[in-house]
């Protein structure tokens, strides 16, 4: 499952004794889990005689019997994970990092924390360097701020001496499961006041071995010494109440709960996570507040494909008292769209939800529309590697606090999933938004759907292709995005494609190949209108710069999706602009035959230059940036009108045999027009005006087959366009040559007039030889100059082979 937690480095101060409690994000502990950042960045400094080895792998276990591993790197850094057994916890604790160091709480310690419980006894790394890991002590010294019979009482603690209201002793480990046990009961049973306390003991406390380094100072001011000042809470104190969830499964017997609990007023207070592989009743202990319940109800564990889910979604639950929730996947509704007009042959279904609850401080929990991997664990995504069971899920009203967005999605494809025959593939969007719907089974009609024919080319090369990896389509809503599609290994040529969403005018759509030789090549991002029909030819030609604006959120490909939200996909930054005496210029390293088409590309080799009035003023590629993505270049630009020169050489790594060359020379000066840019568009520094750099870009539109190859021995057009940049003026006056090289770029034929056609193309025409081994690649170079004098010289050797 997917919980983000908000944490700041200003909270934990901030709150008072009673109020520490749950101000701790608590994460899942059945699956091993990392410590979180740090909050505080400064390292936890210790005395150098005193720290741990440089790197150390140890067991360490708590005064509940909750045992964890604690890695220790070189610099200190701690990684920790639950080992099985222990305490009653039953895998729920708090993890945060502090002063470098990482603290471990579990759930039925975290009502006593600021009262009767020091918190330092959950700082493991402090207990790893104090030598009070399993290896080297089988006991936890404490002091019990208690009279002797009290504190020996106490499960597993044995008294070694006592002074008045105060006794030194030992918790012996493997007995303190039992004590565990004892916290976990006692606050349960407990009212009011008198949770979070234990009769007849006010204190339990660390109490550092002899020769150990000093303890970190707590965040707690009950921790702290007793001269120390007061630390006031900034709300108040927080009152606790139990809050117990239960489940019905859809067959009516009782459930199994994958899920979280969620304070929607602020996340960091307290959010619970139900773990996998799923947990039946549980009970929490909460300060007063709203919270929000989520959770996937099965009839059996969730490492059973085949059992029954409903998401059962209670949005809004106050907590004022000692409450119980029980959540009835009885209730819920299936996920079931169709399509009016299906076609003939079978298809095959994939489905999933999104939903995330945000509180009103910003946490989020849930499913992100991007977070395919939660989908599987929450058991919301359908498909036949999961058996294709039903979706259901229960209706809610819309939130009053904080926001709440649920979405479905529902792929469909002809013939098969994947492989070279599928056929037409159906992605449908119900963006709905603030509520579950009482009704999810809509009906899409034919006249709703907007079609993407496509025509996918494989990479020129000499061996045979396997063909293209993947066809997909990412969809942005305003609360998140999706890469989630149908398409792997299609076939190269004709193909289409059809996508709907409940809000075409607020989705846009981004429609990717992944080529043969595992380039992403990325389209543009747009809105799609119902019966709207686009068509777009992909992997035709070889590479050149793309002249497509830079989207300022990016996406990535994958399972996981990005690591950031992606909220204003329209939004791009001027490719080629000038502010001042900078140019901020944000080169993608593929177009082919469509201008707008764009990647990030892991580059072989690239190397950019950049010269003023004739002198190097720039160069990225040597002393150790090679290889480099030039993604943002910042060019050092004159006060005054100058003469420029930019060349870029790379060669992507899927293809570094056919490397790529690009000149640009312009004139520009810090008076130059502003750019008309729509409101779409920003420039580098998005509160200063900007002007283009006047670059002209290059094109390919050759004729060739699936496999970029061309006849041999025949007469063949060189076709190309000559634009600038998205978004500025098309160039006036071009005039363009043509040069063909059959040797890799050693010769070059003599400059040809290229001849410019009414459709905007540039040709010129020449006769390939007859094709021999020595003779079976084609590269081109292009020499444009527009009318206002800037030019661009375009290479690409190996731009297509020939077919022997």
């Amino acid at each position: 499952m997917t919980i983000h937690h908000r944490l700041g480095a200003a909270r934990l101060p901030r709150l008072s004794t009673a109020g520490l409690a749950l101000a701790l994000a608590l994460a899942a502990g059945a699956a091993p889990a990392a410590a979180a950042p740090p909050l505080d960045p400064t390292p936890h400094v210790t005395d150098p005689a005193t720290r741990a080895p440089e790197t150390s792998t140890s067991t360490v276990t708590l005064l509940t019997g909750d045992r964890f591993q604690v890695d220790v790197d070189e610099r200190g850094g701690q990684q920790v994970s639950r080992l099985p057994g222990g305490g009653p916890a039953g895998g729920t604790f708090s993890q945060f990092t502090l002063g470098g160091d990482t603290y471990v709480v579990p759930s039925e310690v975290v009502p006593y924390l600021g009262k009767t419980i020091d918190l330092r006894l959950f700082n493991v790394g402090y207990l790893v360097r104090a030598k009070l890991d399993d290896e080297r002590s089988a006991t936890l010294p404490v002091t019990v701020r208690a009279g002797r019979a009290q504190a020996e009482a106490l499960p597993a603690t044995s008294v070694t001496a006592a002074a008045g209201s105060a006794a030194t002793a030992t918790v012996t480990k493997k007995e303190a499961p039992a004590l565990g046990r004892l916290l976990a009961e006692t606050w349960r049973g407990a009212k009011g006041d008198a949770v979070g306390t234990l009769p007849g003991i006010e204190r339990i406390e660390l109490a550092a071995p002899k020769g150990a380094p000093e303890p970190p100072p707590s965040p707690l001011a009950a921790d702290a010494p007793a001269d120390a000042p007061a630390v006031k809470a900034a709300g108040g104190e927080l009152s606790y109440y139990m809050l117990t969830v239960d489940s019905i499964a859809r067959d009516g017997t009782p459930g199994t709960m994958i899920g979280a609990v969620q304070n929607v007023s602020d996340g960091a207070l307290a959010t619970f996570a139900f773990t996998y592989p799923g947990e039946g009743k549980k009970s929490f202990m909460v300060p007063e507040g709203t919270y929000s319940i989520m959770a996937s109800v099965l009839t059996a564990p969730a490492t059973d494909l085949t059992s029954e889910t409903a998401l059962v979604i209670e949005p809004e639950v106050r907590v004022g008292a000692d409450t119980s929730v029980v959540l009835d996947a009885r209730k819920a509704v299936r996920y079931r769209p169709t399509l009016a007009s299906p076609p003939q042959v079978p298809l095959i279904r994939s489905e999933s939800l999104s939903f995330v609850r945000t509180s009103a401080a910003g946490d989020e929990t849930g499913i992100s529309p991007s977070g395919l991997i939660a989908g599987f664990t929450w058991k919301t995504y359908s498909d036949p590697v999961t058996g294709n069971p039903d979706l259901y899920v229960t209706p809610t009203r819309p939130v009053r606090k904080g926001d709440f967005k649920f979405t479905g999605f529902t792929l469909l494809a002809e013939n098969a999933d994947s492989g070279p025959e599928m056929g037409a593939t159906y992605k449908l969007v119900f963006a709905y938004g603030d509520a579950v719907p009482g009704r999810l089974t809509p009906v899409v009609r034919k006249s709703e759907l907007a079609a993407v024919r496509s025509t996918l080319y494989n990479t020129a090369s000499d061996t045979a292709s396997p063909g293209p990896v993947s066809r997909a389509s990412f969809v942005f809503l305003p609360w998140g995005w999706s890469d989630v599609s149908h398409g792997y290994l299609p076939a190269a040529g004709e193909r289409v494609d059809y996508v709907y969403s409940t809000r075409p005018g607020e989705t846009y759509w981004q429609h990717v190949m992944h080529a043969d030789t595992n380039e992403v090549i990325l389209g543009e991002r747009r809105k799609l209108r119902p019966g709207q029909e686009i068509r777009e030819v992909w992997n035709l030609g070889p590479r050149t710069p793309s002249a497509a604006a830079t989207y300022v959120q990016e996406t990535l490909l994958g399972f996981g999706g990005p690591g950031s939200r992606v909220d204003k996909p329209w939004l791009q930054v001027c490719l080629a602009c000038r502010q001042g005496s900078l140019g901020a210029v944000y080169l993608n390293g593929f177009a082919g035959s469509a201008p707008l088409h764009s990647t990030s590309e892991a580059y072989a080799a690239s190397r950019t230059t950049f010269y003023r009035d004739g002198k190097l003023a720039f160069d990225l590629g040597t002393g150790g940036y090679t290889p480099y993505l030039p993604m943002p270049l910042s060019l050092p630009l004159a006060p005054r009108p100058a003469d420029y020169r930019l060349v870029w050489d790379f060669a992507s790594r899927g293809n570094s045999q056919s490397p790529s060359r690009t000149e640009w020379t312009f004139r520009s000066g810090p008076r130059d027009a502003a750019a008309a840019l729509p409101r779409t568009v920003q420039c580098a520094d998005s509160t200063r005006r900007c002007s283009f750099l006047p670059l002209l870009f290059v094109h390919w539109n050759l004729s060739l087959d699936l496999d970029s190859r061309a006849k041999a021995g025949q007469p063949f057009d060189v076709a190309f366009r000559v634009s600038r940049q998205e978004h500025q003026a098309r160039p006036t006056g071009v005039r363009a040559t043509v040069e063909v090289s059959y040797d890799d770029g050693r010769t070059w034929s003599a400059p040809k007039t290229a001849t410019a056609r009414r459709d905007g193309t540039f040709t010129a025409p020449i006769t390939h030889p007859e094709y021999s081994e020595p003779v079976r690649w084609v590269s081109l170079r292009v020499k444009a100059r527009a009318g206002d004098g800037s030019t661009v010289t375009q290479t690409n050797i190996r731009a297509y082979r020939l077919a022997g």
